[in-house]
């Protein structure tokens, strides 16, 4: 067997992820065709899968900026031939105009093997910027290897099934693969209401994609959307107990579960059905709606995580505005239980409240439930407040986040483990994640919005100074990783937030 089109390594065409390679070629005979990339003191093979064909085309992820590689080619047909070729590949550098990324800590041998994910912002404070998405994958040594970038913000984005990635836009979920090239998009119906959407894009008949999306196991999307109700009887004050109640417009989050390949919906869970829609907490009256063109509307839930559970086919919502994660059954879709403060719930929701065991301390304004290896919840406690209405705040000066860990069992609640509030002392009161890691145990996490006005913490985003900090923290409490995302340029700093972070074992079909 020979080439009939020899190997040959070239840019990815797709500029909107550019530190990627392909190598091409073409045989005589259907072939398998592997590489073996031969790069600094690293090694790693990669396939052009299962099916044999004549002609190849092969995502070349992971070089490191700058460097140069050898890259062995071997095609083999079902009958044994085999053709083989070098290759020399020289990887892009790293674009000028990326935000400012500084690497504190890395120590590569304790941390997770793979690549970790995270989008990059403008935090509200910028907002007035030309629009700015960006992921960037970093490897085992703290190298950014990968990045994709687009004109708009990005928020969640997760790893499927299949190696590509899984990402929230403004009222569109983008799946793509590591040239940047998107493979299936959805997009939602009320939000693209009188527009044009984009070409080639799913309907979903729904009113709004926002902040998170996960893939299930049948391969169906599960996603945060939201619905518009009137509510009479709704607190005209989160401050003052004598402020009354009014009829008011409310936004209530809505999470739906779609097919992929029509983007039908399936299940549909509004979370004004599942809990008490009068009642509110602190941002529960916050103007994070109408910003979006919802005008006089309250955003009394604020959906931000979703976390599948494989052991009773449940999921877990992080509702930021009521200050709870709820787990929900995905056949029945009903309400499981409530976790979180005890505060102003009323019957019959406060049957479903979790118990908390001695020493625990519960999570306010929280981001990015997860289940862990163990089955526990994990989240990132942002801290906003540690109150509810009409208790006393926590002075923003004073406050802190954490990353906290919680075992279930039998309806009560124990606090398994956390991290921050004495060994990093951090205060990112929007966006932010964590979770932990399969291999090490390691915990990943990121303070995705870390504010401060004057050098105070605060939770201004729409003034001072923004930055995003990723940390990852081995089981002893070493800090194993740390990056900055911070713009201090003294011109014109730009407020610069990190929504969550995403741990891939492989970058498309191969391992860092």
């Amino acid at each position: 067997m020979k080439f009939t089109s020899d190997p040959v390594v070239f840019p990815n065409p797709n500029p909107r992820a550019p530190l990627a390679s392909v190598v091409e070629c073409a045989t005589e005979a259907p072939s398998r065709v592997t590489l073996d990339v031969f790069s600094d003191e690293r090694s790693w093979r990669l396939d052009s899968g299962s099916k044999p064909r004549e002609r190849h085309r092969i995502p070349l992820i992971g070089l490191r900026p700058g460097t140069t590689s050898r890259v062995e080619v071997a095609a083999e047909d079902s009958r044994g031939g085999k053709a083989v070729a070098t290759l020399t590949c020289e990887a892009p550098r790293l674009p000028p105009d990326l935000p400012p990324m500084e690497l504190l800590a890395c120590i590569p041998e304790r941390r997770e093997p793979g690549a970790m994910m995270f989008n990059v912002r403008y935090a509200p404070a910028s907002e007035n910027r030309p629009g700015m998405g960006l992921l960037a994958a970093v490897d085992r040594t703290g190298e950014i290897v990968w990045i994709y970038r687009i004109g708009e913000a990005i928020g969640d984005v997760r790893r499927l099934a299949n190696g590509n990635a899984l990402y929230v836009a403004d009222g569109r979920i983008c799946e793509i693969d590591f040239l940047g090239d998107t493979k299936r998009e959805w997009y939602a119906a009320g939000r693209w209401k009188g527009k044009t959407p984009p070409e080639g894009a799913i309907r979903v008949d729904t009113g709004m994609f926002h902040h998170a999306a996960i893939e299930l196991p049948s391969g169906n999307i599960l996603a945060c959307s939201m619905e518009i109700r009137e509510i009479d009887g709704f607190p005209a004050t989160e401050d003052d107990p004598n402020g009354g109640t009014e009829t008011a417009k409310v936004v209530g989050d809505v999470v739906v579960e779609f097919r992929r390949e029509d983007g039908k919906i399936v299940n549909r869970y509004p979370m004004l059905d599942l809990l008490d829609p009068r009642r509110v907490c602190y941002g529960s009256r916050a103007a994070y709606w109408i910003r979006r063109g919802y005008p006089d509307t309250c955003d009394w839930g604020h959906a931000n995580g979703l976390a599948y559970d494989d052991s009773d086919d449940s999921f877990v919502v992080s509702l930021r505005h009521q200050d709870c994660l709820v787990k929900i059954d995905r056949t029945s879709g009903s309400l499981v239980w409530i976790l979180g403060t005890h505060a102003n719930w009323r019957k019959p929701w406060n049957d479903k409240l979790l118990v908390p065991e001695p020493g625990l301390e519960w999570q306010y304004h929280q981001h990015d439930c997860s289940i862990t290896p163990s089955g526990a919840v994990m989240c990132f406690d942002n801290g906003n407040h540690r109150a509810t209405p009409f208790d006393r705040k926590t002075p923003e000066a004073e406050s802190y986040s954490r990353v906290v860990e919680f075992a279930i069992e039998n309806g009560r609640v124990r606090q398994s483990w956390e991290r921050g509030r004495r060994e990093d002392g951090a205060f990112s009161s929007f966006q932010s994640g964590a979770y932990r890691l399969p291999v090490t145990g390691n915990t990943f996490i990121d303070y995705g919005g870390v504010c401060t006005v004057d050098g105070i913490p605060s939770a201004d985003v729409n003034a001072g100074h923004c930055m995003a900090r990723l940390v990852e923290v081995a089981p002893d409490g070493e800090v194993v990783f740390e990056l900055v995302v911070n713009d201090e340029s003294a011109q014109d700093p730009a407020a610069l937030s990190s929504f969550r972070a995403e741990h891939f074992p492989a970058l498309g079909p191969q391992c860092l």
